[in-house]
């Protein structure tokens, strides 16, 4: 029978702990406050996280995590030996305690089957069924943000520090690595990124907008560089042509420890509310960010965490378009932006020289 929150597990020292969040890359960046606050608490035990194979690059060189278990969700759904290749490694890693922050059926009813004691998860959900703890919360409302409905599953454990902010950790190797992406398109010293890419996860501010900005800020002196995938840099290139606007693109040249590391030299981060978003913030860049008014989206659940980042929302209270064809984001001028990105860009720039 599945217990509410009474008193807080009794874990002992060797304990082995996995945390899973298994969706997307934002999500992932957002559940780190929530693993290295387990660790903290319990340094003396073994904290895994489960994650996504795309994601999972993420939690790599973060000294409060001592195991990666890397999954393809797709391949939960459809392939059985797949799963049960999965099912046997979790069984053999005999976890004590396993913490299902994104809720999946597969992966709760994969817990369950590997035969874990404690599996904490929401309840009001089908596959509740799979838990042996519940929490009552519901994130629907979105009254705060995402990392602090994570931080709630802390209720059923030990007090003590609590992580607050997301970290990803990058190593000298791919700092430079970066830089010579960034060298090899004549940037250097102080710049800013533009990712006008969203990977379906937001409604985004449309591309064109995105090529005027960059035009805008190049026009003032600024240093600009755009980011995303191979198919989003074909995309920016032929709006550029259009437009007759030239951009420096780096799209399709970075893989995610690279992106966070070039993230990590930039001043300012221009993006919509997705993964490479939380990313920079998670490298401690300053951001720009671009939300739809859809209560779904808001900056209230999924905004930016770091100090003095920006969030743009779109003047369209309420939007109701159809996920994927929001007109909405229309509604925020490039020249708001500009005066945004700028302000943000010479605070930022005054106090490095202070530093």
């Amino acid at each position: 029978m599945a217990k509410t929150i009474t008193n807080k597990l009794d874990l002992k020292p060797g304990d082995r702990i996995l945390i899973s969040r298994s969706d997307r890359l934002g999500d992932l960046i957002l559940a780190l406050p929530f693993v290295e606050t387990i660790k903290a608490r319990y340094p003396e035990c073994r904290v895994d996280v489960l994650a996504s194979l795309y994601a999972s690059p993420m939690l790599e060189n973060n000294q409060r995590i001592d195991g990666i278990v890397r999954v393809l969700n797709h391949q939960l759904l459809s392939n059985k030996r797949y799963k049960k290749e999965i099912l046997n490694s979790i069984r053999r890693a005999d976890y004590k305690v396993a913490v299902v922050l994104y809720p999946s059926r597969q992966i709760s009813q994969l817990f369950y089957k590997a035969g874990i004691p404690i599996r904490i998860g929401t309840a009001g959900r089908f596959h509740s069924v799979f838990f042996s703890h519940h929490l009552f919360h519901s994130r629907k409302a979105n009254k705060k943000h995402e990392y602090e409905y994570n931080l709630d599953f802390l209720e059923f454990f030990r007090d003590g520090e609590t992580v607050r902010i997301p970290t990803v950790y990058t190593t000298e190797k791919e700092v430079n690595n970066a830089r010579r992406i960034l060298g090899d398109v004549d940037v250097r010293g102080e710049f800013i990124v533009l990712h006008p890419g969203s990977g379906g996860s937001a409604e985004p501010w449309p591309l064109e907008r995105f090529i005027q900005l960059n035009g805008r800020l190049v026009k003032d002196g600024f240093q600009v560089v755009t980011t995303g995938s191979e198919e989003e840099g074909v995309q920016i290139r032929q709006m550029s042509d259009r437009l007759g606007i030239p951009v420096k693109t780096i799209t399709g040249e970075t893989d995610l420890r690279t992106l966070a590391a070039l993230l990590s030299l930039a001043t300012v981060v221009v993006a919509n509310s997705t993964g490479p978003l939380h990313l920079a913030v998670a490298v401690k860049t300053n951001v720009v960010g671009l939300y739809p008014g859809k209560k779904v989206m808001s900056p209230v659940r999924w905004g930016p965490l770091g100090k003095d980042d920006r969030v743009i929302l779109s003047t369209v209270e309420n939007c109701t378009c159809p996920p994927g064809q929001c007109q909405c984001m229309e509604a925020i001028a490039v020249e708001r932006v500009a005066e945004e990105v700028i302000s943000l860009f010479r605070k930022v720039s005054h106090r490095k020289s202070l530093v």
